[in-house]
C-alpha cells in the first residue's frame, strides 16, 4: 500500500493556459470565410489553393513567430518564412497578430482555441468599398 501511495503520477488533466497552446506547434489554416450575419460560421467559404494549404504558423512563447510559406508557393518569389508578432490582450479573448502583407493581421477576436483548434474572426472594413465583412479562419494542428 505504501508503494502504491509513491508511485502515484500527478496527474497531466490541467487545462492550458492559452498562451501555451498558441505556442505548442505548428498550426495549419483548415478554413477561412465570410460570416455574412455575424454568428461566428462560414457562411461564403474561401477556396483554398494547393499553394495556401500547405503554410504553416508558428506562434512562439516570447510574442514572436514565424509564418512557413510551405513548399507549395502561390508566388515563387514569396520567401519561405516570415516573422511575425502576437500578443493577447482583453482578458486573453483578442489575439492581436500582425503579418505584414497577410489578412490575418489584426486584433482577431478568438472563438476557440485548444489543443487541436485555434479558430477566430477578424472584422474587416474593405478600404475600397465600405463594406464591413466579417473574416472567420480556423488554424489546426
Amino acid at each position: 500500500m505504501i508503494m502504491t501511495l509513491f508511485s502515484c503520477k500527478k496527474s497531466n488533466d490541467e487545462p492550458k493556459s492559452k498562451p501555451v497552446l498558441l505556442s505548442s506547434g505548428l498550426w495549419k489554416i483548415s478554413s477561412i470565410g465570410v460570416d455574412l450575419d455575424k454568428n461566428n460560421t462560414v457562411d461564403l467559404p474561401y477556396p483554398l489553393e494547393n499553394c495556401e494549404k500547405d503554410n504553416t504558423l508558428e506562434f512562439k512563447s516570447d510574442g514572436t513567430g514565424i509564418s512557413y510559406e510551405g513548399a507549395t508557393k502561390c508566388d515563387p518569389e514569396d520567401p519561405d518564412t516570415e516573422n511575425f508578432t502576437w500578443a493577447l490582450k482583453n482578458n486573453e479573448t483578442i489575439l492581436s497578430i500582425a503579418i505584414p502583407g497577410s489578412f490575418f493581421s489584426g486584433e482577431t477576436t478568438l472563438i476557440t482555441l485548444n489543443s487541436t483548434t485555434l479558430e477566430a474572426y477578424l472584422d474587416y472594413t474593405d478600404p475600397s468599398t465600405g463594406t464591413e465583412l466579417r473574416i472567420v479562419f480556423k488554424l489546426i494542428h
